[in-house]
């Protein structure tokens, strides 16, 4: 495991990895002799999970990297590691992490590193086919490809070339010191494109028939994780069943269905009459999430794990060619509105208490955010400063109604989010603050499958409320200028409102710098910590809390299991 690291500047220090071993399948009870005891007849098990929403396809980086891909992830594809509970990272597809004790981590001293990954000898994909260091090496490929709309692009930027020692030895060289170079969990080079079956096709040069082959259908979906796509009925539910053939043995649950349910009550009646086991990500929410606890909590029925691994914000539209507001372009208008936003009263009602307001996207637990809070610019609430620096750049009140002062023009804005309670509620109290200002707001709640139209997501007019977990430093790398949406790559892209700040892209690895930076120009406006809230109903043992490092709360899924 890295240990944490001062991040000032651009010089990370390296740390030995721990490394640990994954715990083997348990073996089978033995008799008195030692003779192997007759194996239990049990019944088939089954794990039903709410979730608000689904992806177009289960590649995560490569099209399916939206709010709830992680929670598919897990069953579909098996990462190098993975990190539990409290953020300790083990070994997964990999027989072991790199560690600079062993040799297999070695950093140079022009900056550049070798990061020697040993892949389990068992390790197959769906198929059958071997994994092999062919497999990331082709996956470092396609992600690199400026052709293909990839999102994130770290740590793959970072890296030069991989090489195999042999086929289940693949030796990383990169280009510069990376820091988690030996902790490569989920959407990190994670082999989710079988060189076998799909690297013929994207040497051929020809972008949308890569992005169009069968293979990303469905019914012929290749994977290396613990379970098989079963079936797939969009908008419906997502059926995996345990495969026998993963490397660590059969999961524990045989069968995971998982219940597309947009709208938060429905999942709550769910919960309540049993027809669903539990929720994942942001399915519940906050507000929900309090109320089935204090029932449960009575009931004795289950459980409800609260997770603060969410930033929430709210993006602002800074492309010219989209936002229909052309005051937002403007820093001090920016200001205003964070300054003009009650976020206090907003956390304290829209988190049910859980969160207090935040200016900036670090953890209270993270190491570096003392240093953070020293150098973030802060907006606490106050309307008489918010009407002054709209004053200043041109806008006043006339009557209940902001104006320009030179046209009279009134002020126009368009705030969105996804369909939620929390989410709605959310919005509804950003636009009424909004409206004391004098801002004439025109509230949108948008659909899930209306936020998987990657052009129409990016192209938001005004404002936009969302929410991403704290991860770094890919936290940082959302809002980097190389993020913009690009046509080219089917609006791809995790910086949405195209903030662009040079001098951000140039410090976006020292984190403190980049708290700096970022609230300093207002590229985004803090709201608050989001917890995610998992439902579990009592005798499911295994779901848990998630390290904020990565995406996905199914991260131990073949764990599970069901308790008498």
């Amino acid at each position: 495991m890295m240990a944490p690291v001062a991040r000032q500047g651009l010089l990370f220090i390296v740390l030995v990895g721990i490394t640990f071993g994954c715990g083997a399948p348990s073996t089978a009870p033995t008799g008195p002799a030692g003779s192997t005891a007759p194996a239990a007849v049990t019944q088939p098990t089954k794990v039903t999970i709410a979730v608000a929403g689904e992806v177009d396809d289960l590649s995560a980086k490569l099209g399916g990297g939206d709010t709830y891909s992680g929670e598919f992830n897990f069953l579909q594809s098996s990462p190098l590691a993975v990190r539990d509970g409290r953020g300790m990272a083990h070994p997964l597809l990999a027989a072991e992490l790199p560690s600079r004790d062993n040799g297999s981590w070695v950093v140079n001293a022009d900056g550049t590193m070798t990061t020697t990954w040993r892949i389990r000898p068992n390790a197959n994909w769906h198929d059958g086919r071997p994994v092999t260091w062919r497999d990331f090496a082709f996956t470092m490929r396609v992600y690199q490809s400026q052709d293909m709309p990839v999102m994130p692009r770290d740590p793959e930027r970072f890296m030069d070339r991989i090489e195999g020692l042999d086929d289940k030895t693949a030796v990383i060289y990169w280009k510069q010191t990376y820091p988690w170079a030996n902790e490569l969990i989920s959407r990190d080079l994670e082999p989710l494109i079988p060189a076998h079956m799909m690297e013929q096709v994207f040497d051929e040069r020809d972008t949308q028939a890569f992005l169009h082959h069968e293979f990303w259908k469905r019914d012929n979906w290749v994977g290396t994780g613990p379970y098989l796509m079963n079936e797939w009925v969009r908008g419906s539910f997502m059926d995996f069943r345990a495969w026998d053939g993963w490397f660590l043995g059969r999961p524990k649950i045989d069968q995971v269905l998982f219940r597309i349910i947009e709208d938060t009550n429905t999942v709550v009646a769910n919960l309540f009459s049993g027809t669903v086991d539990m929720t994942v990500g942001v399915t519940l929410g906050q507000v929900a999430g309090s109320s089935i606890q204090q029932r449960w909590r009575e009931s004795g029925d289950g459980q409800v794990i609260i997770t603060p691994v969410r930033f929430r914000y709210v993006e602002v539209q800074h492309n010219p060619s989209y936002v229909r507001q052309p005051a937002l372009l403007d820093v001090r208008v920016r200001r205003a509105i964070a300054t003009g936003l009650d976020r206090d009263s907003l956390a304290e009602v829209v988190t049910a208490g859980t969160s207090k307001a935040t200016d900036f996207f670090v953890s209270p637990t993270d190491a570096i955010y003392p240093q953070a809070v020293q150098v973030a610019s802060k907006y606490p609430y106050d309307a008489n400063r918010a009407f002054a620096l709209l004053e200043e750049a041109g806008w006043t009140r006339r009557g209940e109604s902001l104006v320009s002062t030179a046209t009279g023009e009134p002020f126009a804005i368009e705030a969105r989010t996804t369909t939620g309670t929390d989410n709605e509620l959310e919005v509804s109290i950003i636009t009424n603050g909004l409206r004391q200002l004098g801002m004439q707001v025109t509230q949108n709640a948008l659909s899930e499958a209306a936020q998987r139209d990657n052009e129409f997501r990016v192209t938001f007019p005004g404002l936009n409320s969302t929410a991403r977990s704290i991860r770094m430093p890919a936290t940082m790398g959302i809002w980097v200028t190389s993020e913009c949406p690009d046509p080219r790559q089917n609006f791809r892209g995790t910086n949405r409102g195209c903030w662009p700040n040079a001098e951000y892209d140039e410090r976006a690895r020292a984190i403190a710098d980049g708290v700096r930076l970022i609230t300093s120009e207002v590229g985004v406006i803090g709201l608050t910590y989001n917890s995610e809230n998992l439902a579990v109903r009592k005798g499911l043992s295994g779901p848990g809390p998630r390290s904020s490092e990565q995406v996905g709360n199914t991260w131990n899924i073949h764990e599970w299991t069901w308790q008498s």
